[in-house]
């Protein structure tokens, strides 16, 4: 298997677990790093926080670098599906890769 790593930025809703270490985009990365495809995360904006009884769910744009298989088809869908994988992650919409533009 050959790989391939897609930097790309995405919009989430994550789930952050109260009462850990650092700030609250360290705890997005933390997140979403969880994931084995994601080789790196990095938040470019926080656009919203609601808290529940016991994390945080935080929309927030977040810059990534993902390792996926050559042979996908469709890299925004094989990003999306690479970072929606990591636990904690709710939800993972407008994907765009930098080869996509």
């Amino acid at each position: 298997m050959n790989a391939l790593q897609i930097d790309a930025t995405a919009d989430l809703e994550v789930q952050v677990p109260r009462g850990g270490d650092g700030t609250l985009e360290d705890g997005v990365t933390t997140v979403v790093d969880r994931s084995g495809a994601v080789a790196s995360a990095e938040v470019v904006d926080v656009n919203g926080v609601t808290p529940t009884l016991n994390d945080l769910r935080v929309d927030a744009s977040v810059r990534v670098r993902v390792r996926l298989d050559e042979s996908v088809d469709d890299e925004r869908a094989a990003v999306r599906d690479a970072v929606a994988d990591g636990f904690g992650v709710r939800d993972v919409t407008a994907v765009e890769t930098d080869r996509s533009a």
